[in-house]
């Protein structure tokens, strides 16, 4: 005789659909990680979907029916990157407000933002890279390209509008700043200083702790 809770319909059926969701994530992850690899190894277009699918041990339709393109693949791999984890928590409320911001916490509140950034380069600039170098071959990758610029764009609004007007520099306005910083933090800056350049991502963050705020505040707000 059982001595476990009798099974209703609608539990197992929660439960079948918790454990699809379950399945359906965990190949999901395998997809992203697998082209993750071979796209920063072999870039765009010399990666197949069945390449993907072999290393990621599902089938090619599986892949197609999931995201539809190998542009898709790609987008979904710097998303991935861009959080780093599988938390549901928003980019913008991970990384360390600038409001409120003082001559006395200026340069703790910038040196937590290059960190921030430092680390979240250090996973999306691989693939912006292929993203780049793949726009000439398939005009999705624009699209994507042009999405992710945006997104760059809007997350520098925010904080600039956490500044607030009267922290910026004199002359600058709040939509040049938000230019300013989002050419500074972008992930195309960084390769450029530590793949391309001579910079360890040690000192790219040190760079970015220092320019940012002596490219957007104040001089009474530079801690000096």
């Amino acid at each position: 005789m059982s001595t476990s809770p009798a099974e209703t319909p609608g539990s197992r059926r929660n439960y079948d659909n918790r454990r699809r969701r379950a399945d359906a994530q965990a190949r999901q992850r395998r997809i992203v990680d697998a082209a993750t690899g071979l796209l920063i190894e072999h870039g765009f277009g010399a990666t197949s979907i069945d390449q993907i699918a072999v290393a990621a041990d599902v089938s090619s339709p599986t892949i197609y029916a999931t995201y539809g393109s190998k542009a898709a693949v790609l987008e979904a791999a710097i998303d991935a990157a861009l959080l780093g984890d599988d938390d549901e928590i928003p980019l913008l409320d991970r990384i360390p407000s600038l409001a409120g911001i003082t001559a006395g916490n200026s340069p703790a509140r910038f040196a937590a933002h290059a960190r921030f950034h430092r680390t979240l380069n250090e996973r999306v600039a691989p693939l912006a890279r292929v993203m780049e170098q793949a726009t000439s071959s398939d005009p999705s990758i624009n699209e994507l390209r042009s999405r992710l610029r945006a997104a760059i764009r809007a997350d520098c609004n925010h904080w600039i509008k956490q500044l607030g007007p009267e922290a910026l520099r004199p002359g600058l306005s709040a939509a040049h700043a938000a230019d300013v910083m989002g050419t500074i933090i972008g992930p195309y800056t960084y390769w450029l200083l530590t793949v391309d350049g001579a910079l360890t991502a040690d000192d790219y963050e040190r760079w970015l702790a220092h320019a940012l705020p002596h490219l957007l505040l104040k001089p009474d707000l530079l801690g000096e």
